[in-house]
């Protein structure tokens, strides 16, 4: 019994010991104590809890994986004056009903207000994504082409009057709930959140980081809200049955969208 222990603790010892437990062990050893040594000394065995890796069989790359540089004025064909327009804050009004789900990619950011993205906050978006994008294994997609409504501006210290100013710079506005951009390949949410999260400070509107779960997950909050709400006096109740006279101070955009959207 002595013999096998001290080949057995010479083993562990081999294996699993530096030079400063092998001289305990000795000592142990010359004082017959293997008993209590081997008891200490078990062998254990690590279990490891092993993830499947995730499927990117549906995964589809674009030709150009690296977000494209938006042109700081829309193409216009030669010979052909700039339009000057108005600010038209219609278009910044309300839900957006077609460009509001994810299509290319599998993470986005979506706007929650409306709001305008011009050239220079579409170049901070894109260097963040190319600093921190790894493309071999992911792309990043704009969910719109170019810059296209001219806002003018007068030059610092003129008189009012004269006409309308000339153009400063063109500008893409946004309604509430259209996608700004998508992110998709071989990637996780993990990886990606950072880089969206860096996108969001940058945009000059509130927005949200959206996935395919994410969204569906939302709409069927709202749904569920919905239909089992037990408080009757609800925002469109309310504007619809003018509860104590409230239509006095709504304007047509709370009677159209009931408060949710401006």
């Amino acid at each position: 019994f002595t013999e096998c222990c001290s080949l057995l603790t010479l083993h562990v010892v081999k294996v699993k010991m530096g030079i400063l437990e092998k001289r305990i062990l000795s000592h142990f050893v010359q004082h017959n104590s293997l008993y209590d040594v081997c008891r200490s000394f078990s062998v254990t065995a690590a279990v490891a809890k092993i993830m499947l890796p995730k499927n990117y069989d549906h995964v589809q790359f674009p030709e150009r994986r690296r977000l494209k540089i938006i042109e700081k004025v829309p193409p216009m064909d030669p010979g052909i004056r700039p339009p000057k327009m108005m600010k038209d804050l219609h278009l910044m009004r309300g839900p957006e009903l077609i460009q509001n789900k994810l299509q290319y990619g599998d993470y986005g950011i979506q706007g929650v207000t409306g709001g305008r993205i011009n050239h220079k906050t579409a170049e901070l978006v894109r260097m963040i994504i190319v600093r921190q994008l790894d493309e071999k294994y992911m792309f990043a997609i704009w969910r719109f082409n170019h810059f296209w409504q001219s806002v003018t501006r007068k030059g610092q210290g003129h008189r009012m009057g004269g006409g309308k100013g000339s153009i400063d710079h063109y500008v893409f506005p946004f309604r509430a709930e259209r996608i700004v951009l998508e992110i998709g390949g071989h990637c996780e949410f993990v990886e990606v959140y950072p880089v969206l999260k860096a996108i969001q400070k940058v945009l000059p509107f509130r927005s949200r980081i959206v996935t395919h779960e994410s969204m569906t997950a939302r709409e069927e909050k709202e749904k569920f809200i919905e239909e089992n709400n037990t408080n009757v006096f609800t925002f469109k109740y309310c504007a619809q049955n003018n509860i104590l006279g409230c239509q006095k101070y709504l304007n047509r955009y709370d009677n159209m969208w009931y408060g949710k959207y401006r």
